[in-house]
């Protein structure tokens, strides 16, 4: 069996993993990391217990909500596969401001690029995605009002809209869910990361690989996102 991990990071009170396990013919989100217990999800503060597993099982890749490679050249702290996404939300008629620079995110690329280096000695595949954006683009037209509403402070995403996603993602991704999985916003954005990750290997053509033009960029992993 193979492993793929999704990490939304953020400070060590929101930073949030979900682990998929990869059997022959069978994938699952496994009750790990910060779904111990699925109906009440939890922040998941120790690294070092992620760098352990990584290191005892075949975890393939991880797919991180966070910068992973820098600019040397732009003074904003945009890359041009930033520019590019905020280009491809808008022709989609989702906001340009879900995309943000590295400098305003202040720490958090910085405990990214940590953790991308601590990973990959033992991990196969790195790379750097937008899991708010993966959510858009591959959410029906009608149930794109989600990914509006997950991130509001305060709010919840209704029990009809969770057990719509508990569904779409099952069906969509082939991944077996706990059925009693709460999609707090941490966990969704993890998910969304593990299945860029998983389909990096699996069914890369469901990926777009953003802007590769940029020189100088120093850092881990290529920006992807996921087009349905």
């Amino acid at each position: 069996m193979f492993y793929f991990l999704g990490i939304d990071i953020g400070g060590k009170n929101n930073t949030w993993i979900v682990t998929l396990k990869k059997e022959e013919k069978y994938i699952s989100l496994e009750p790990l990391f910060s779904l111990e217990n699925p109906s009440n999800p939890s922040p998941f503060r120790d690294l070092s217990k992620l760098i352990e597993f990584v290191k005892n099982f075949n975890v393939l890749g991880a797919g991180i909500d966070a910068p992973l490679s820098f600019s040397l050249t732009n003074p904003h702290g945009f890359r041009k596969s930033d520019e590019e996404l905020k280009t491809l939300l808008a022709s989609f008629n989702a906001p340009r401001t879900w995309v943000v620079s590295y400098h305003s995110l202040m720490a958090i690329p910085i405990r990214a690029f940590l953790l991308a280096e601590a990973l990959s000695p033992y991990c196969g595949s790195i790379i750097e995605t937008h899991p708010r954006a993966n959510l858009y683009f591959c959410l029906p037209e009608e149930k794109r009002k989600i990914a509006y509403i997950y991130k509001k402070k305060g709010s919840v995403i209704p029990k009809e809209e969770q057990k719509f996603l508990i569904s779409w993602i099952q069906q969509k991704f082939q991944i077996s869910l706990p059925s009693d999985l709460n999609f707090v916003d941490g966990i969704l954005d993890a998910i969304f990361c593990a299945i860029a990750v998983l389909l990096y290997h699996i069914s890369p053509e469901r990926l777009k690989i953003l802007s590769k033009k940029e020189k100088n960029l120093k850092g881990y992993g290529p920006f992807v996102i996921v087009i349905f």
